[in-house]
């Protein structure tokens, strides 16, 4: 039952679940509605007993009534004239009601004497002592009015002759005793029909009402649900391939915001896949793809393989910039360095020279230094066209960011005042050369000291996620914008006023030889963070 219910739509489901909230309030209302029209019935029946039990007791002579009382069981003409009245009063109202004259006389098991009735039935049943046993209920009733001297009505009670309620009326004498008490019964199970019809009538015109308010409920539902079940053909539509599908509930509500931005996604859908086709057809991509799937998987997968021919071919394109540079770089570098190893050497014939003056030798140093600064160019050109012959091994990342810290702390705080603080304290391995990383971290660390300018703080920080090595080296200097970190690693790129673009280049081609990657967080006027990131060998 509850998986059937959890499997039924949103629409079957709040039409289930008002209907049952209608059905449980109608049943409160319908059990209220019974127990106020009982109490009602009843005390309106009671009232009414009442009423003629004081229009009996003021129609009837007191004289004939103690005259009555006072003859016990002898014929005299006033319980003639009595019995007389009580007839005419009895065929006036109703069967159901039914009065009677009792003496206050005491009789065993709470019997009392009735001297005048017009119910055939009672004068039968109790000739020839006319003694009435009403039970505890009655008897009580009867000595709570004699002893009142005011009406009494009793509870519902029964007795051989049917199920009553009766209202006891004290009958005083001139001196204010009590010499008779007037009875007048109504017949309960009248009550009883009453309900019964009651029932019948409640549920009929509930059921009618209940009616009425679930067709008006479930039109009503069908009206407001009806925006949700065109949302929900459309996704199943778009989910196909058909991008084309437009909502039309348009209105200020919260579904019609919904539409609007459904019919808004749908729009630039069909644009993205229309460009998707044009580009398909631009690249030649060809696709093998099943009969059997929907429209928006074929395209899902159309895009998917146009991503990765895309990929390919700038991976095919960098490749072969690659190699064009690293021959270019290979030629020129043997080209130009032969000659600057004899430039070289001249030079510093003529540094061991006494007979220049200071200032000649400064030059000499100066034409010296410049020299091997393009060495140290050559030589970076020359790593981009040198294989990688290097025997991976375990490498300690822990001594290598330690060394390079130890190594760089004075020229950094020497260059701008610059401190280099150290987050590292568990040892952790990546497999490589221990070489080429020591390249990568001082080539991007000397990058770092050099971006702050009016000093700052480098941190360098050591930690393991997800089965990766991390290491990151963040600056305080001036940063970079997103385009700039786009174009970082390209060949002769560079932010440095002398820098030629071809150390960071090497770095990425380095990191991604030891299976890893570099990653760049940068904000202008903040600073810029590079993250190494390895494959973990513990």
């Amino acid at each position: 039952m509850k998986k059937y219910i959890r499997n039924l739509s949103v629409f079957n489901k709040t039409v289930l679940f008002s209907t049952l909230i209608v059905v449980a309030l109608g049943v409160i209302s319908l059990a209220i509605s019974y127990q106020v029209q009982k109490k009602m019935a009843k005390e309106t029946l009671t009232q009414h007993v009442l009423i003629m039990a004081d229009l009996w007791r003021e129609s009837l002579s007191k004289q004939d009534v103690i005259a009555a009382v006072d003859s016990r069981n002898g014929p005299i003409p006033e319980k003639d004239e009595l019995e007389k009245q009580f007839r005419k009063i009895y065929e006036l109202h109703p069967s159901y009601l039914q009065g009677y004259i009792m003496t206050t006389e005491k009789f065993k098991s709470h019997g009392n004497k009735i001297i005048v009735t017009a119910n055939k039935k009672i004068k039968q049943s109790l000739e020839p002592s006319m003694i009435y046993y009403g039970g505890e209920e009655f008897y009580k009733s009867f000595k709570e009015a004699e002893r009142k001297k005011k009406n009494i009505v009793t509870s519902t009670y029964k007795d051989e002759f049917g199920t009553w309620i009766t209202v006891l009326s004290p009958i005083t004498n001139s001196s204010g005793k009590v010499v008779a008490i007037l009875g007048v019964d109504v017949d309960a199970s009248a009550i009883y029909i009453y309900q019964k019809r009651l029932i019948v009538s409640l549920v009929v015109a509930f059921t009618l009402l209940f009616t009425f308010i679930i067709v008006i409920q479930d039109w009503g539902l069908r009206r407001l649900m009806s925006p949700l079940g065109e949302l929900i053909e459309g996704i199943q539509a778009v989910s196909q391939g058909k991008f084309d599908v437009k909502l039309t509930h348009e209105d200020d509500s919260e579904l019609g915001n919904v539409h609007t931005r459904f019919n808004e996604m749908t729009e630039r859908l069909q644009q993205l896949f229309h460009q998707v086709s044009v580009t398909k057809e631009h690249l030649n991509v060809e696709t093998d793809l099943s009969h059997t799937k929907d429209g928006i998987t074929k395209a899902i997968d159309e895009l998917e393989v146009i991503m990765e021919k895309t990929r390919m071919q700038k991976e095919l394109q960098r490749a072969e910039k690659m190699n064009a540079i690293g021959q270019l770089a290979a030629s020129v570098a043997h080209e130009i360095r032969n000659p600057m190893t004899v430039v070289k050497g001249f030079l510093q014939l003529f540094q061991d020279n006494t007979k220049l003056s200071n200032t000649e030798l400064s030059y000499i140093h100066l034409m010296i230094n410049e020299m091997d600064r393009a060495e140290a160019i050559i030589h970076d050109y020359l790593s981009l066209a040198k294989p990688d012959v290097h025997q991976h091994r375990f490498i300690n990342c822990l001594e290598c960011i330690t060394s390079l810290v130890d190594l760089l702390s004075s020229y950094a705080l020497l260059t701008n005042n610059i401190l280099i603080e150290l987050d590292a304290k568990e040892e952790m391995y990546v497999r490589g050369s221990r070489n080429e990383l020591n390249q990568v971290l001082l080539n991007i660390m000397k990058n770092g000291i050099e971006a702050m300018r009016a000093g700052g703080t480098l941190r360098v920080g050591l930690y393991k996620r997800e089965g990766h090595v991390h290491i990151q080296i963040e600056d305080t200097g001036i940063g970079m914008t997103s385009e700039q970190v786009k174009r970082l690693g390209t060949a002769f790129y560079s932010l440095k006023e002398k820098g030629t673009g071809i150390g960071l280049m090497v770095s990425y081609q380095l990191v991604e030889q030891m299976n890893g990657r570099i990653e760049v967080e940068s904000i202008p006027g903040k600073g810029s963070t590079f993250i190494l990131i390895f494959p973990s060998y513990d």
